[in-house]
């Protein structure tokens, strides 16, 4: 009779059966509507009262939002294996200190003017992003494709909160006389809306690829992980680009001519005409809209197909 009440031992799970954390679920959903409204109401009170100490809680509430919602659901996801918390932690702090710092040291020295410039800027970022994945990878024992995603899009995740903290602090100091609050506020929820189909789509793509190349202590074949790079930095510089072409268009469509150079943006932007602002925001939305789909359905099909093609054991 003790025998019946007493409950079986607990089987060993293996590597396909390991125990995900507790930072799974809906986590990221929590995380994303309670910070999305914590962070409105300190913008809101930041821009009626105008206390300076409440800035600092706006930058970095709208900068880390969607990219920390966006790790903890990468987080959450199936992978097999399943990466620990430690490397996807240096995975986003090395994307967003080391990863930002060297590709603004590079486009610092070595970015020639005009045309070349978008390729040469995403040239530079998604090698700074590689570089971060490959270093974490490097101190692996096991390595699969899409943990290796998982750590890409972490890694792409901190580039962008730091990246965009950066550029919201720079449209404060641009509009510091002049309803600061309202301007970063504007800024980095146009950035918060497009941050999961960026960086973090683009690193986690070439994660994925480095990962499903680099078995224990080889590496290779080396070509998908070549071909997936070129295949981001071609995303990531048609990103960029992106302004430039719906000015060029805009003006075009409008009557102003149809110019091979490339377009002044500063000077363009401030004074357009209603229609001509219209035409820009509509092939902006076009272009931008679809280089997101490109990278959606990429990212989709490589995610399904290393679940398929992942070995028992790597």
């Amino acid at each position: 009779m003790s025998e019946s009440l007493t409950a079986p031992p607990p089987r060993s799970a293996g590597p396909e059966a390991a125990p995900r954390p507790l930072l799974t679920g809906r986590l990221w959903l929590w995380v994303l509507v309670v910070g999305a409204g914590v962070w409105l109401i300190t913008a809101l009170i930041a821009g009626f009262t105008d206390v300076p100490n409440l800035v600092p809680n706006v930058l970095v509430l709208g900068s880390f939002l969607v990219p920390v919602a966006a790790v903890l659901y990468a987080y959450s996801r199936p992978t097999g294996y399943g990466i620990s918390a430690g490397p996807l932690i240096v995975g986003f702090l090395g994307g967003g200190t080391l990863g930002t710092l060297f590709a603004a040291v590079t486009e610092v020295y070595f970015l020639p003017a005009a045309a070349g410039t978008f390729l040469c800027v995403a040239l530079f970022e998604e090698t700074a992003k590689g570089l971060v994945v490959a270093v974490i990878a490097w101190r692996l024992a096991i390595r699969r494709a899409r943990d290796g995603m998982v750590l890409g899009a972490t890694v792409g995740a901190g580039f962008a909160a730091f990246e965009s903290t950066g550029y919201a602090f720079q449209t404060f100091m641009k509009h510091s006389g002049d309803h600061a609050i309202l301007d970063v506020f504007s800024t980095e929820a146009q950035r918060a809306v497009l941050a999961p189909f960026g960086h973090i789509t683009w690193t986690a793509l070439l994660g994925g690829a480095i990962f499903a190349a680099w078995r224990r202590d080889a590496f290779g074949p080396i070509a998908p992980v070549l071909w997936t790079f070129v295949g981001v930095v071609a995303l990531h510089a048609a990103w960029d680009a992106t302004y430039g072409w719906s000015i060029i268009i805009a003006q075009g469509v409008e009557g102003r001519g149809w110019f091979a150079e490339w377009p002044n943006t500063t000077d363009w932007i401030g004074t357009p005409t209603g229609s001509e602002l219209l035409a820009f925001n509509v092939a902006y939305g076009l272009f931008i809209g679809l280089n997101a789909l490109i990278g959606t359905v990429w990212l989709v099909r490589r995610w399904r197909r290393y679940g398929v093609d992942e070995p028992a054991s790597a």
